[in-house]
This record gives C-alpha cells, structure tokens and sequence, in this order.
C-alpha cells in the first residue's frame, strides 16, 4: 500500500469542506499518526478532497469485445476518474446464469474496486425465457436488470417480476420502446424535423415506463429506472411514488450537459442510447436533481471503437465514455446549482446506496477513499484523457473546469 501526506488539502468533513489542512494516508486509512519516514508529500494548494465517486452504468464490454477495452482499461479509468467502485451491467456479456456470475466475479476479484454485478432478468436479455434469478441472488448480484434492451411482452414482465420478487432485489430497467423508436437517433420534434433525421419520440420513454412502474406497483417490487430524459418521465415517476412505490431513478452525465440543439455539428460521440432531448426537458432533470426526484447521476460508460464513430451520425454506435472526466465536466454546475453537499451525494453516496455498496467517507480510522481535485484548474480533453483505445467522448477537444490531480482508492495512490 502507498502512504501519501497530503499539505494544504481541504477535506470534506461533516458536510463542508474543512480550511486547508495536512492529513495522512498510512495503511490504506486515514491517520492522525506520523507517517513513516520516506512518505511521499503532495502538495495539494488548497485542492478539495472529495469522497471516491461511485459509478451506476458500468459496461466495459470484455470478454466480448476485448478488442475494444479489457478490464484492465476500465480499471485503470476508474482510478483516473476517482471511482472506488460501480455497478457492472454489459450489454454484450449478460450475466444470466450461476457460471456466468462465477466467471464475472472472477474478472473483478482482487481488482481494488468494489464492483457489483447485476444479473439478467431474461437468458441473454432476450426479454423470451427468464434467468435463473433465484440463484443469482443466491451468489451476490446487487439486483436484476434489463441490459437496456427489451423487456419482452407485458405477461413476460409480470412473470419477471413475480418470480423476481422473491428474491427481495430491485429491478433496474431502461423504458425503451424499440418498436416506437424505429430505428431513430435524435430527439423527435421540430429539431428531428430540421435536420431530416428519424426521431424518437418520447412516448418510447413514457410508455414502457408507465408500463414498468404499473406492474411494479401491483406486485410490490422495488424498481430503479436507468437514465431517464424527460420531463414527461420524472412527472410519471414523481405520481407513482406518491402511490407508495419504491422507486428510485438516475441520470446520465450527457442528458443533464447536452440537448438536441448540441447535435447540429452531428457529432457521432453524441449519438447516445436513448437520445439526448430538449432544453426544456434538461431543465426539467436538473429540476428533479435539485428536488430529490432523481436519486443519482450515471456515468453509463460504454466504449466504442473509434472505426465504428467515424461515419456518418445515423450509422455510429451508440455511447460514449466517461469516467475520466465526469467531475470537471460536471462539478461546477452540480454545485452551483445543488450545493456541495448534494452534488457529492448524487456522485458518490447515492449511487453507491442503489448498488448496495457502502459509500466513502473521509472519517480519521476508517479505509481512505478519495479524489484530489482542483477546481481552479482546467481540464484539456482529448485522446490521451482515455483509458485504452477509445476517445468517443462528445468532450474531446474541450477544456473542463477543473482538474483530478490523483485519486487515493485501496491504499493506493493514482
């Protein structure tokens, strides 16, 4: 393990972050002791030590596509975006069955970070013939999800979620209507219009959703919806909730940053599944950010091979990468806009509480984990800010404020 003293740190303790500061790491804890002789001294000029982040939307696509990113990529982006931990889903590699889980839990053994899987809800989210739920549960999935595909028939989400519900989990989904969407790309409205490209409307999002948190409603099960859009939505969320539903949602990094209008450019790295939609309705997300509607903010880190968004906007493959730059992207304005204390709450506590993780805190005894971060400073986008061989960010090419200079994650400094 690194010991690290860290001068002129300001801590985030008790709710605000503390005046500059000396503490030490030692061991992997935080320590009023004195570091043994040779420790490394950083100096952090007033930098914030924010609580490690927590990551909801992890896919890194291995065994699968291990020509695009292997583990080790994710691992390694991780620890350069601050993360102590996530909740792995791939859409490529779902974990539907006991030897699947086994083999997936093998991948992360040992890997420093405290990665829950979701296991499938259906064999190869195929949303036809269930998984085998009960026994997942059995071996540690942190709950049930789709995979962001289908969810098949309504008679095959109520046999999912009744036999589901057994094992006391929560069901993560993405409302998506694939026959609706039909095969669209960006927002449906006047913006659709403009560019002359398919649009998806937001009944794709409303009515599997209405859908989702009706059956969840009638069989008692606790659901989570992934990556909501619209201001339709969380209205839809905000009702059922007032009907007792246990029902807790998140959003992805790009849908509060970018609208439709940030797609004339036709930016492939903006080509994101679901889409992103309209000013109005980022409003609207930060507006549920701000009044508690939405638990949590999502990375949804899903690399792309660079051949496969160098086309045209409608053939790209959807997705993006985020985990590096999700704080200077997006720390400004969450502070601003909720304050200190909730943006690191909907970075790091909350999404961690929805895995079923424990979340980090900056406490004198207890194991370090944090992210060094300077908001004075500027974050220049590009390549080499990515971890292996991707770089489909729509921030490539841009200066963030804000910088990480290093993350403290295991014991380790990176």
């Amino acid at each position: 393990m690194d010991n690290v003293v860290l001068q002129n740190v300001r801590p985030f303790v008790n709710g605000i972050f503390e005046n500059p500061m000396t503490v030490s790491l030692v061991g992997g804890k935080w320590s009023r002791e004195a570091p043994p002789e040779g420790t490394k001294v950083i100096d952090a000029k007033g930098a914030l030590a924010l609580p490690a982040l927590f990551a909801l939307g992890l896919d890194f696509q291995e065994p699968v596509r291990d020509d695009i990113y292997t583990y080790k990529d994710g691992f390694n982006a991780l620890r350069r975006g601050g993360f102590f931990g996530g909740l792995y889903e791939s859409s490529a590699n779902p974990v539907d069955g006991i030897q699947k889980l086994v083999a997936a839990k093998d991948s992360f053994a040992n890997c420093g970070f405290d990665i829950r899987i979701l296991g499938a809800i259906s064999e190869g989210f195929g949303g036809k013939s269930l998984a085998e739920m009960r026994e997942l549960v059995d071996g540690g999935v942190a709950g049930l999800g789709d995979g962001n595909k289908s969810f098949g028939t309504m008679r095959f989400l109520r046999l999912s979620l009744e036999y589901g519900a057994m094992t006391g989990k929560r069901f993560f989904f993405l409302p998506y209507d694939y026959s609706l969407a039909h095969g669209g790309y960006v927002n449906e409205g006047k913006f659709s219009d403009k560019i002359g490209m398919k649009g998806v409307p937001v009944q794709a999002e409303t009515i599997p959703l209405y859908a989702l948190l009706s059956v969840a409603l009638w069989l008692g099960v606790p659901l989570h919806i992934k990556q909501v859009t619209s201001k339709a939505a969380l209205d839809l969320i905000r009702e059922f909730r007032s009907l007792h539903l246990d029902v807790t949602c998140d959003v992805d990094i790009h849908h509060l940053l970018f609208s439709e209008e940030d797609l004339e450019s036709l930016n492939t790295n903006l080509n994101l599944h679901p889409p992103v939609r309209t000013v109005a309705d980022k409003d609207a997300l930060w507006q549920g950010l701000s009044d508690g509607t939405i638990q949590a903010v999502s990375v949804n880190h899903l690399p792309v091979h660079q051949e496969d968004k160098t086309v045209n906007f409608e053939a790209a493959v959807s997705g993006a990468v985020s985990l590096e730059i999700v704080l200077p992207a997006l720390w400004n304005a969450l502070s601003h806009r909720l304050g200190e204390p909730r943006a690191i709450e909907v970075l790091s506590a909350m999404p961690a509480k929805i895995a079923g993780a424990n979340s980090s805190k900056l406490t004198l005894g207890e194991d370090a984990g944090l992210v060094l971060f300077d908001p004075s400073q500027t974050t220049d986008v590009s390549a080499k800010t990515f971890a292996g061989a991707v770089e489909n960010s729509p921030f490539v090419g841009t200066k963030l404020q804000g910088k990480i200079l290093g993350s403290y994650i295991s014991g380790f400094w990176g």
